[in-house]
C-alpha cells in the first residue's frame, strides 16, 4: 500500500514538474525556433551547401530545409503566442469607431502626414542651400 502512495506522489510531482510554466522556456523556444528558421533558409537559398553525399540529408536537402522552415515557423508561432495571448480579450472590449467618424480621421492623419512631409522637405532645402554656401 505504501508503495502505490509513493507511485502516486512520484506521479504527481512528474504532473507538477512537466505542466509548471518556466519563466524563460518561451524565449529560449523563440530563439532555436529562429535558428532553425534560418538554417533552412540559409540551407534553401544555397548560402549554406549540403555535401549530396552526406548520410541521411544529402540527397534530400531542399526537403529537409523545406521541412525545418516548416516547423521553424510553426515552432515560432508557437513560441510568440503566449505573450500575444492575453491582447485577445482586450481587442474584443475595443469600441471602434462608425464610418464618417473613421474616415474624418484617416484624411485628418494623412494631412498630418503630408504638412510633416512638406516640412521636413523645407528644412533640408533650407540645410542643403546653407551647406552649399559655406562649402561653397
Amino acid at each position: 500500500m505504501a508503495t502505490k502512495e509513493k507511485q502516486v506522489e512520484k506521479k504527481s510531482k512528474l504532473v507538477e514538474i512537466l505542466s509548471k510554466d518556466y519563466r524563460w522556456e518561451n524565449y529560449v523556444f523563440f530563439i532555436i525556433s529562429l535558428l532553425v528558421l534560418l538554417l533552412g533558409v540559409l540551407i534553401l537559398t544555397d548560402t549554406i551547401t549540403i555535401n549530396p553525399d552526406a548520410f541521411l540529408i544529402g540527397p534530400i536537402a531542399d526537403i529537409f530545409a523545406w521541412i525545418m522552415v516548416a516547423f521553424g515557423g510553426l515552432a515560432l508561432i508557437y513560441a510568440v503566442y503566449p505573450f500575444f495571448k492575453p491582447a485577445f480579450p482586450e481587442i474584443k472590449r475595443v469600441s471602434w469607431l462608425k464610418g464618417k467618424k473613421y474616415f474624418g480621421n484617416v484624411i485628418r492623419v494623412f494631412i498630418f502626414i503630408i504638412i510633416l512631409a512638406l516640412l521636413f522637405l523645407l528644412f533640408d532645402m533650407f540645410i542643403t542651400a546653407v551647406l552649399a554656401k559655406i562649402m561653397g
